[in-house]
């Protein structure tokens, strides 16, 4: 038995073991956690960070993912025990700097790419055999959703974050993509 002084609030930090992150009694079921692996499987990402409750797994290919104070030295594939919330950013949102990839290239000065929030499915249409969400040369609302992105069998819906002219959509139907990927370039409504 591990006693402390009375100046001593709480125990010393440890690096979890096995048993403690079974003894949190985290919440995270097999169809769920083969579902992340799948998605994973399919898509050549860098990095990955899930939370759930107090379950964070992070996981990175190539250069091991940089590790802050709050979560020790545990290995980049290892789950874990946080303390605090998760604090997942689930919105799209534009961007008008030209982006890297080659079709989202050479914007003009009034289009704007709307980007995916998350890793995911992307797909056009509401259901398999249901007409497009939008087609290009649409004019649609700030608040128009323009496709959904699958993770983990829950629709996430994807607005336009601003009025404007679908000018071309940029990934395939059933295509993963990756958080922050161009999705739709856009030409702001006059």
């Amino acid at each position: 038995m591990t006693t402390y002084s009375h100046h001593d609030r709480s125990p010393p930090r440890h690096r979890p073991t096995h048993k403690d992150v079974r003894s949190r009694h985290v919440e995270v079921d097999l169809e769920e956690l083969a579902a992340i692996i799948e998605l994973l499987d399919k898509t050549e990402f860098t990095q990955f960070r899930f939370e759930k409750g107090e379950l964070r797994i992070a996981v990175s290919r190539g250069e091991p993912l940089a590790t802050s104070p709050a979560d020790g030295a545990a290995p980049a594939s290892t789950a874990y025990p946080v303390t605090g919330p998760a604090t997942p950013s689930a919105r799209a949102h534009s961007e008008e700097a030209p982006v890297a990839s080659g079709s989202a290239e050479n914007l003009a000065a009034d289009e704007f790419i709307v980007r995916s929030p998350m890793l995911g499915t992307f797909y056009r249409a509401p259901k398999p055999g249901d007409g497009a969400f939008v087609q290009e040369g649409q004019l649609v609302g700030a608040d128009a959703v323009l496709c959904i992105i699958e993770v983990m069998k829950l629709m996430n819906s994807v607005p336009a974050g601003e009025a404007g002219v679908i000018q071309r959509v940029l990934v395939r139907d059933g295509a993963l993509v990756e958080y922050d990927q161009p999705l739709f370039v856009l030409r702001r409504a006059s």
